[in-house]
């Protein structure tokens, strides 16, 4: 059941996405909810987080802010469990902000980490930025695609495939995939890709892109996909090699 109580009462009309938070502490709830929902957001959140998977399901959210430290089921095991069936795109706030805990949510599919205390405006940027990103994908070069042998990267079905093979990739993933795609053998900058795939300003978090083009290549490599390759430009960014 969704607990109203941690969003506020009185709300303007809703002018971007539905999000669901899912914390349990009442108090960072309530604040998530008044940031976003002030922002033009309809905000649903949840204090159990046993529930979240059932209420994900009753809402269909554009958007999932997960706490990762809760005492039923924790954040990390809720993202995995969203991430079997959905590529919805998902913000982890966490008390836990050090860099190997940053990795492991952005490895296991978390679409960005913000630390707690955050700052509200940052909140709603890095939420706004999230679901720009995704509506913008179904925009971006409809009924175009990037072929490099039986590797296609179709931008009308947002789909990575190799022969009758669709790799599994989340929105966000696929946005670094189309970007570097486009561009063969370019050399994109930490802060180009941050500006093109993420919608942040220049220097804003590098390891973002790190960590995402890590899990992008191994992916490619689980699939066996030779006809490309992304390659480090030591000191500068990264680069899609095209060798069909």
């Amino acid at each position: 059941m969704l607990d109203q109580e941690a969003a506020p009462s009185t709300r303007p009309v809703a002018t971007g996405g539905r999000i669901l938070v899912v914390d349990d502490d009442r108090d960072v709830a309530t604040l998530v909810g008044t940031v976003l929902t002030e922002a033009g957001h309809e905000v649903h959140a949840i204090t159990d987080a046993r529930q979240a998977m059932a209420a994900f399901a009753e809402l269909r959210p554009d958007l999932v802010t997960l706490d990762v430290l809760m005492p039923s089921v924790d954040g990390i095991s809720l993202c995995l469990e969203l991430r079997r069936n959905s590529d919805v795109p998902v913000l982890f706030l966490s008390a836990k902000d050090d860099p190997p805990d940053r990795v492991v949510g952005l490895r296991i599919g978390a679409d960005d980490y913000l630390g707690k205390p955050f700052d509200n405006d940052e909140l709603a940027a890095r939420v706004e930025a999230l679901l720009r990103r995704d509506r913008t994908r179904t925009d971006h070069g409809k009924e175009r695609q990037l072929r490099f042998g039986r590797f296609i990267v179709d931008l009308a079905s947002l789909q990575a495939v190799a022969g009758d093979r669709q790799l599994p990739l989340t929105p966000t993933e696929f946005k670094l995939l189309r970007t570097l795609a486009g561009e063969p053998g370019r050399v994109f900058t930490r802060d180009d890709l941050l500006v093109g795939v993420w919608s942040y300003e220049p220097g804003s978090d590098t390891r973002l892109v790190d960590v995402h083009v890590g899990r992008l290549r191994k992916k490619l490599e689980q699939a066996e996909i030779s006809e490309v390759s992304i390659e480090t430009a030591r000191g500068f960014g990264y680069r899609l090699i095209a060798r069909s």
